[in-house]
């Protein structure tokens, strides 16, 4: 079972769970899906490619009746913990922690230390920060990891810079600024939530010369040894060199090791003037770097964590004090994400309603113009005095 608390848009969170699910299928495990909202495109996504509906209902899910439990985001709270006759005797629970500085993304709370047999933190800081927390489970990172499909050999020579693919859903305004400027000899596909949404792919990668991005999207481009500048809504280092590696990924490749932030015309030189070192590092990473970033071993360490007994976990949770109290949290944050669900449809449907109304005044005033040139042209031809 993999829960989370939305699967909407094409985002980070949002693909860990899809590449959870991808691989766990493709293992021969049945796999449920649980997330408080869900819509198009990641609801369709997970429709499409593995034939899964999203269940977004907590009481249709049993924790204990399942052989292994990924919860992210604080949707823990939700569920039914009583034990019953679906109900396993040992249950793996990991909880996966995508960062340190929002309720919903960090760790230590209740639920956590009642139930967690494993924490996977997406990077090293977040791993400290668990670790600061005292939790009694063990941390392992998986850095973002990407799939095996994504991994390539270096080309034996250089590449030039003749295609950049800019991959974010919070553009930097200053980057883009920077990119219009290049875009008259550089070709520059722009892919996220202010363009158009698409899922990353192996074939999207490895057809590029660059990719600008920060986040989950990095290891991609590690993978295929395409040159990378980290760069968005946070700023960043720019380039990943030698230099920088080490501090960049330790924060997750967000830009957050350093905030630094350039105008559009010194983003546009440095893009241009730094490529053939980013190349030439790209293309020397070592095997041994690399398999760090390697999806599949730590879902395979994921499916071998050990489990612990449902029921001393059920007797655990019942006379907890503090259960009651997150649970009203967890419902809280739930109520809030499908109210602003709901908010949304409203905005959309209104949107549709007047582009309707438009429409229609359009066609009105088409079908009006029209009717009034016919009768004009039954008048008199000439109008000379």
């Amino acid at each position: 079972m993999i829960g989370t608390n939305h699967l909407a848009l094409m985002a980070g969170s949002e693909l860990i769970c899809l590449e959870l699910a991808h691989y766990f299928r493709s293992l021969g495990h049945r796999v449920t899906l649980f997330a408080n909202v869900a819509s198009d495109p990641m609801a369709g996504m997970f429709k499409s490619r593995l034939g899964l509906e999203i269940v977004t209902d907590p009481q249709a899910i049993a924790p204990f009746s399942y052989d292994v439990v990924y919860l992210q985001h604080h949707v823990a709270g939700l569920f039914d913990y009583r034990l019953d006759s679906a109900s396993r005797e040992r249950t793996a629970f990991v909880f996966g922690k995508l960062g340190r500085r929002t309720f919903m993304e960090s760790g230590g709370w209740r639920f956590d230390r009642l139930l967690a047999d494993a924490y996977f933190a997406n990077s090293v800081e977040t791993a400290r920060r668990l670790k600061e927390l005292e939790v009694t489970a063990p941390v392992s990172v998986f850095y973002n990891a990407a799939p095996s499909a994504y991994f390539r050999q270096p080309p034996e020579t250089a590449r030039k810079l003749g295609r950049i693919t800019v991959i974010t859903n919070h553009l930097d305004p200053a980057l883009a600024t920077a990119l219009d400027q290049l875009s008259p000899d550089i070709e520059v596909e722009r892919v996220g939530l202010q363009f158009r949404q698409r899922l990353v792919s192996p074939e999207l990668i490895g057809r590029s010369d660059l990719v600008i991005s920060i986040g989950k999207t990095i290891p991609y481009a590690l993978a295929a040894r395409v040159p990378v500048y980290v760069y968005d809504h946070f700023g960043g280092p720019g380039y990943l060199t030698a230099d920088n590696f080490a501090l960049t990924a330790r924060f997750n490749f967000t830009g957050r090791c350093c905030e630094r932030r350039l105008g559009p015309g010194e983003l546009a030189r440095e893009i241009t003037a730094g490529y053939a070192a980013a190349d030439a590092f790209a293309r020397a990473l070592g095997d041994s770097v690399l398999e760090r970033y390697r999806l599949e071993p730590y879902l395979d360490a994921m499916l071998s964590v050990p489990p612990s007994q449902n029921a001393e976990r059920a007797e655990k949770l019942a006379r907890d004090p503090m259960i009651a109290q997150e649970r009203l949290l967890a419902a809280d944050l739930r109520e809030h994400w499908r109210n602003a669900q709901n908010q949304q449809r409203q905005g959309r449907r209104f949107r549709h309603s007047v582009r309707r109304w438009l429409d229609a005044g359009r066609r009105w005033t088409r079908h009006t113009a029209r009717k009034g040139l016919h009768k004009l042209r039954k008048l008199p031809q000439s109008f000379s005095a």
